[in-house]
């Protein structure tokens, strides 16, 4: 994946969204990933003097696998029959092992893509495939241009050119790692803060 040669403020809401304001989603937590945790330290200690970029706490690590609405919009009662959904369609999906090596810039931030990243894809799918079956194809998200597909180390919070970001990132010596993934976490997810936080819900457990 290339770098991109500017960079834009993440620091901005997105639509619907507002302070004290949270949403149902389903992601992948990664803070417990132990290989993960000391690649992201390596780039990020790389990264701590340079402007522009917010690091990302590492207990908030994650892959943002699909957004399904807001908590002041859904229904309570939908939430067990969506887990339930979502616990069926994941049957035949195995545990995800994912790779994670190079940095990137991205557009906002910089990021770890994971490899290989139809896995992603492929997960996702079940997912807004479990949202139709109880909320209706209408209902459904639609697909953000640029979907997750990677861990973010920090975000920037300036516009400008990336030069320094990629040189910093080209230039610091990391080793790749893997990450094992028995579940998904339904999160209530809040955007008030420099990084996305949140309160697990619920999880389902994949190829149960």
């Amino acid at each position: 994946m290339p770098h991109v040669d500017q960079v834009r403020n993440h620091a901005r809401w997105r639509p619907g969204w507002r302070a004290g304001r949270t949403g149902y989603a389903w992601l992948l937590p990664l803070s417990d990933q132990p290989g993960l945790r000391k690649l992201v330290n390596d780039y990020q200690y790389a990264l701590r003097d340079l402007p522009g970029f917010d690091l990302v706490p590492l207990e908030w690590m994650h892959i943002l696998v699909q957004e399904i609405g807001f908590t002041d919009e859904i229904d309570e009662a939908r939430i067990e029959p969506l887990v339930a959904a979502t616990r069926k369609r994941l049957e035949s999906v195995l545990p995800l092992t994912l790779a994670f090596h190079h940095a990137v810039v991205q557009p906002e931030s910089l990021s770890l893509p994971a490899e290989p990243q139809s896995t992603i894809i492929e997960l996702r799918t079940a997912v807004r495939e479990a949202l139709a079956d109880v909320l209706g194809e209408a209902a459904v998200p639609p697909e953000p241009e640029d979907v997750d597909k990677h861990v973010s180390l920090a975000h920037s919070t300036t516009d400008g050119p990336a030069i320094f970001a990629v040189a910093t990132l080209s230039g610091t010596q990391v080793e790749p790692t893997t990450a094992k993934l028995p579940t998904l976490s339904l999160v209530k997810l809040n955007r008030d803060h420099s990084c996305s936080e949140w309160e697990k819900v619920a999880e389902v457990p994949l190829g149960s």
